[in-house]
């Protein structure tokens, strides 16, 4: 039947991460180290608030845009973070960030626009690219002066400007903070190309060395702040995430909450009334659990294999000594899940590890992905003699 579809839907398959979410149902008692979603309880105040709202009858439907009430709260947190205000006419709410990137790339992005992604990437980003035919340009999540100045050149030779500069910072998949060199560069790329910057903020609640600086202090005039509450409190199926908008942007937002009209209506009302809790409720101790987990699995890994120190979110992207599709498929042979790299790179020698889950799942995966490293590094060495 694949004449029906539209030829645009082949730009894009079923998620990887996905895949292996499904997997993990089929298999008695994984170790199931793939999936980015917080294994704490949403927190209680946030609960309450939830509850709250159904017993008093507020499930129907909100603006299109959102709850006022939740706009100015968010308005308000990033006020303080950003020491930039936005507006909240000027603010969107969806169900969640990733329908906040398909109305985003929906109503900014056309054929052959120039989209710049860092590398590794958050696997949406190059499939919405993708679906809308546009143009993807890379430069390393560790770039410097240097990379930039090789990116401009290719782009000046081409003869192509920047539509969109997207990242998310702490990254998913290397928990990677971006400096504030690094954010200076690429807002000056944006300044030089008239582009816009989406700033992918979603995990800037895990932020163990307090590193985390936002793209609105730097750049506030060009910068759409996008973030949510899957990650932070637990909220990964009630679904409420949220994009900013500085004034000159302000057409894009309005297009946007049009486009929400007619594909998710709105977020879930429940789950709004809960969003404005949340954002005034810290998560002290489970940011501590995190980092520890966080420690425990680098000087375990680091054993057999390098990687870097993530700075944020709750992922280590380690290498390993064959490409990531074979030793995924290794790895859950011995019951262990995990994310293949090459969705997030074109350097397809990495995994995904999330440890966000219990110390003892962690344990046990962290060996057996540690004794399979050593088995096929032994292997490679073999086959190289």
């Amino acid at each position: 039947m694949r004449e029906f579809l539209a030829a645009r839907s082949h730009a894009i398959d079923t998620s990887e991460i996905r895949r292996v979410f499904d997997l993990a149902a089929k298999i008695p008692n994984p170790l199931n180290l793939s999936i980015g979603q917080p294994d704490f309880p949403v927190p209680q105040p946030v609960k309450e608030a939830i509850a709250k709202a159904i017993v008093d009858n507020k499930t129907g439907y909100t603006q299109t845009a959102g709850l006022p009430a939740l706009r100015e709260a968010i308005v308000e947190f990033l006020a303080e973070k950003t020491g930039f205000r936005y507006h909240p006419d000027h603010t969107i709410v969806s169900t969640g960030v990733a329908s906040i990137l398909f109305l985003l790339f929906q109503a900014l992005i056309e054929k052959d626009d120039a989209v710049l992604l860092l590398d590794p990437y958050f696997l949406i980003y190059p499939a919405l690219v993708r679906y809308h035919g546009a143009r993807q340009f890379t430069i390393p999540e560790d770039f410097g002066e240097a990379e930039i100045a090789t990116l401009e050149a290719e782009l000046a030779q081409k003869g192509i400007k920047l539509k969109l500069i997207i990242y998310a910072s702490p990254s998913n998949p290397t928990g990677k903070i971006l400096n504030r060199l690094q954010l200076a560069l690429l807002a000056e790329l944006a300044e030089k190309h008239d582009a816009v910057i989406a700033a992918d903020e979603i995990y800037a609640a895990f932020d163990y060395e307090n590193q985390h600086v936002s793209m609105a202090s730097l750049a506030p005039a060009r910068t759409l702040t996008l973030n949510g509450f899957s990650k932070s409190h637990a909220l990964t199926g009630l679904r409420v995430g949220y994009l900013a908008a500085p004034p000159r942007f302000a057409e894009i937002v309005q297009k946007m909450i049009t486009l929400q009209q007619y594909t998710m209506v709105c977020a879930p009302q429940p789950a709004q009334w809960g969003a404005i809790t949340a954002l005034k409720t810290p998560i002290h101790e489970e940011l501590k659990t995190m980092k520890r987990r966080r420690d425990f699995v680098i000087d375990k890994l680091r054993m057999v294999t390098t990687l870097a120190s993530p700075d944020g979110a709750f992922y280590v992207y380690p290498k390993v000594p064959v490409d990531s599709a074979q030793f995924v498929a290794k790895a859950i042979e011995r019951r262990l899940l995990l994310v293949p790299g090459y969705i997030f790179s074109a350097n397809r020698n990495y995994v995904r590890i999330s440890y966000a889950t219990r110390e003892d799942i962690l344990e046990e995966g962290c060996a057996v992905f540690c004794g399979l490293v050593e088995e096929l590094t032994t292997g490679v060495s073999n086959e190289t003699i």
